[in-house]
């Protein structure tokens, strides 16, 4: 019984570090106002409630990066994050099921779940770290933050 336990602990243990993402939701910190949301909204085709954005920010060196919805490419680009602003892209989806967002670089993806998609209409994804140790940050808000 405590071999049994001690193997469990370490296997969720492994299980934790070798996660390719984690995730955060924050509303506090400086966004646009109600105008400048809505018309960059308005740019994104995502004014409905059944579309959200993801805004890719830190971390992306111009590799490619490949968001899937239901078998479907939704968005194939090479995005570059520009170090001033920490902004590379975005782009709006349906958040009425998962998405799945992948780096064939780094080899990674991250699912972005149909719940708190539905919920938050930002989400921010962010590559920290380099290589084999890089992993994806994603922050779910309802507040847009200056982007330029």
């Amino acid at each position: 019984m405590k071999k049994t336990l001690i193997l469990l602990t370490l296997a969720l243990f492994l299980v934790r570090c070798t996660s390719t993402s984690s995730f955060n939701y924050r509303d506090d910190f400086k966004s646009l106002n109600k105008k400048e949301t809505e018309a960059f909204l308005k740019s994104k085709s995502a004014t409905g409630s059944n579309k959200s954005v993801i805004i890719l920010t830190q971390g992306f060196k111009g590799e490619q990066v490949i968001a899937t919805q239901n078998g479907k490419t939704i968005y194939k680009q090479y995005p570059i994050s520009n170090l001033k602003t920490k902004y590379a892209d975005s782009f709006s989806f349906s958040n009425t099921s998962n998405l799945i967002i992948e780096d064939n670089f780094l080899k990674k993806q991250v699912t972005i779940p149909v719940k708190e998609a539905k919920e938050y209409k930002f989400v921010y994804v962010m590559i920290e770290g380099s290589g084999t140790s890089a992993k994806y940050k994603i922050t779910f808000s309802h507040k847009l933050r200056p982007l330029e």
